[in-house]
């Protein structure tokens, strides 16, 4: 049987190699692969056909939820979100994203290898806690809210509005998803409208409030 291959984005050092440690510690098992940015990990994936993806929400260019949405479209791989955060609005993108499964970098030591064998056997896997926030997500009329704003974003959009808020000139914004600086503004104008936002720094705290970028 060939190996189980697992690819691991992350964009800190330390959690790339403790998952490493981790994972490649069980037989039938590779790391083929480790990503420190979102955009990355979706190349990465595409490139090299990962059974698993073991993917961070908060990470630079292109944020987990996103990523997840980009690799679902393109591979069959099952996607692992490992993240510090456990609000009921997050878990519930997570999983609105299309990610099977959901491991608290708290309990990484404890249930990841037991996360991803779930997955391997085409079963959803959450911890403990994030299943409390599950059970309860429909009726967080917070979270329904925010789900519908955003969801009037088409992905591009979402992939704009994660550089912008992460400081990026519309002319760099068109330089790395390939289109020129008056479409990169035009998409500005298009994100802040559809928001109902009016300023660079509302922008800004809807990106902090919404687990986009970090603080």
């Amino acid at each position: 049987m060939r190996p189980v291959r697992i690819l691991i984005a992350d964009d800190h050092d330390v959690v790339r190699q403790g998952v490493r440690a981790i994972l490649e510690g069980r037989a039938g098992w590779v790391v083929c692969g480790e990503a420190s940015t979102g955009r990355e990990a979706v190349a990465k994936a595409i490139d090299l056909q990962p059974d698993v993806v073991v993917l961070d929400i908060s990470m630079p260019e292109l944020n987990g939820l996103e990523a997840t949405r980009q690799i679902r479209r393109a591979v069959s791989a099952k996607i692992l979100i490992l993240t510090m955060h456990e609000s009921d609005q997050v878990v519930s993108e997570v999983l609105d994203a299309g990610a099977h499964g959901y491991v608290l970098k708290t309990d990484a030591g404890r249930t990841l290898v037991e996360a991803i064998r779930a997955l391997l056997r085409h079963r959803e896997f959450l911890t403990e806690r994030v299943h409390v926030v599950a059970d309860r997500r429909m009726g967080a009329r917070g979270a329904a809210v925010t789900r519908r704003r955003r969801g009037r974003l088409t992905p591009r959009q979402r992939e704009v509005l994660q550089l912008l808020t992460e400081g990026r000139s519309n002319k760099e914004i068109g330089v790395i998803l390939g289109m020129t600086t008056k479409t990169a503004e035009t998409h500005r104008a298009h994100i802040l409208a559809k928001l109902r936002l009016h300023s660079m720094s509302e922008l800004v705290r809807y990106a902090i409030r919404n687990r986009i970028i970090e603080p």
